[in-house]
This record gives structure tokens, C-alpha cells and sequence, in this order.
């Protein structure tokens, strides 16, 4: 399991932003922990029930949408979701 590093995990993990708790605990998962198809279905699934329709989700949604690691362009890798979910984190707050 990875670790979250210590500046973000004052900025996220410790309840300061305004995003929801099943979000923040899908983008956790996916960030520190477990970076399957089924943990960025996860998350998905939390942005569409509770940020559907919210133009700062946007990008991210389109990235998980896209989201199969090893599978090539034009899917998308962690790598690729990491930052973005991290900037969606930041611009919900």
C-alpha cells in the first residue's frame, strides 16, 4: 500500500476540503492503495452520483472513463488519473 505523502495528507486526509466522504475515500483507494479498473470504476461511480453535471469533474471523468492500464493510447494509465485526480480534489474544495 502506498503512502500518501505528508503535505497531501494534510491537505486531503484530514477532512479541510469540502468534497464528500465517499469521494474522498474512492480517491484514496485509487491514489494510495489500489489503482485497478475496479477501484477507478469506484470512483467513477462516486462523480457521477454526486458531481454529475459539475464542470470541474469534466476531465476526470473522461480519463476514468478511458481508464485500462497496460492497454495502450488511446486508454488512459494511472500515471495519467493521479494528477488529475489530485486537481479535481484541489478545485472541489
Amino acid at each position: 500500500m502506498r503512502e500518501a505523502p505528508d503535505d497531501q495528507k494534510s491537505c486531503y486526509g484530514n477532512g479541510i476540503m469540502s468534497v464528500s466522504e465517499r469521494l474522498q475515500q474512492a480517491a484514496d483507494r485509487f491514489l494510495y492503495d489500489d489503482d485497478s479498473v475496479l477501484a477507478a470504476q469506484a470512483l467513477e461511480g462516486v462523480l457521477i452520483d454526486e458531481y454529475l453535471g459539475d464542470d470541474r469533474t469534466e476531465e476526470l471523468l473522461y480519463l476514468l472513463s478511458l481508464y485500462s492500464p497496460g492497454s495502450g493510447v488511446p486508454y488512459s494509465e494511472a500515471s495519467d488519473v493521479r494528477p488529475v485526480v489530485l486537481s479535481t480534489l484541489e478545485s472541489l474544495a
